[in-house]
């Protein structure tokens, strides 16, 4: 049996478009300082890996804030960066912030502020 050329071509087309929907939204995402105010799109049940440079000498450190429904998962300090896991426990659209501050001092007194939007879906 003979295909026509157009419904040969439509047939790729069609299974081009379905596999490029397949693809959906990433199950994790890197972000660093150069993303702050940005907003990120993750799959529902995936994460987040954040990363902000961090001076151990200055005596400040990040403090943490997120919205309901987001978790940190890991935290860990190294030499120069601090960074956080975080995981969507739904979809939706979920905030985190990080102040860098003195180890006393609120959040109003931060040197620095990071703030992601995260949009897990």
């Amino acid at each position: 049996m003979k295909y026509p050329v157009m419904t040969v071509a439509l047939l790729i087309l069609a299974l081009a478009l379905g596999a490029a929907g397949c693809m959906g939204a990433p199950d994790m995402v890197r972000v660093g300082e150069e993303e702050n105010g940005s907003t990120v799109t993750v799959a529902s049940g995936g994460r987040v890996v954040i990363t902000l440079p961090y001076d151990t000498i200055s005596g400040n450190q990040w403090r943490t804030d997120l919205s309901d429904g987001l978790v940190i998962t890991d935290e860990q300090t190294m030499p120069g960066t601090q960074e956080w896991t975080v995981e969507p426990l739904s979809s939706g659209t979920f905030t985190f912030r990080a102040f860098l501050v003195g180890a006393w001092d609120p959040e109003t007194k931060a040197e620095k502020q990071f703030v992601l939007t995260i949009r897990a879906v």
